[in-house]
């Protein structure tokens, strides 16, 4: 009888949680991302892989970002802060933008962007280069 609402709890937190997956458009020369590379274009380490320049964008969406954040980039949200602003302080790089979903639709249709989204959210004209 005490599984039952454990399975509960379990499903519950399953389904509150978004699934993040990292986006492109469709026409994209962009594939497939590894966890890595993902974390070095977001962390400005690298702006170009196979020769294709990328253009990573993030989510205004609190909870999606500080997910991505803490999945993806493997900091907490006070660490990308920092690092981000030590880049920003040197002049070396200017902070990826943070788009509302609206924008991210339209930051889309333009090829080799990218952004990580729930996978609920996912459109026909985009394709999944990391995620399931």
């Amino acid at each position: 009888m005490k599984l039952i609402p454990l399975i509960l709890l379990f499903t519950l937190t399953t389904l509150l949680y978004a699934e993040i997956i990292v986006v492109t458009n469709k026409n994209s020369d962009i594939n497939n991302l590894t966890k890595q590379s993902i974390k070095y274009l977001y962390l400005a380490k690298v702006n170009k892989i196979n020769d294709i320049r990328i253009k990573p964008f993030l989510s205004k969406d609190k909870k999606l970002h500080e997910r991505f954040i803490n999945n993806i980039i493997d900091k907490d949200i006070e660490q990308y802060s920092s690092y981000w602003a030590r880049l920003v302080f040197t002049g070396r790089e200017a902070i990826p933008r943070r788009l509302s979903f609206k924008e991210i639709k339209q930051k889309l249709n333009e090829k080799n962007t990218i952004i990580y989204i729930d996978k609920k959210d996912m459109n026909k004209n985009w394709k999944i280069i990391y995620g399931k």
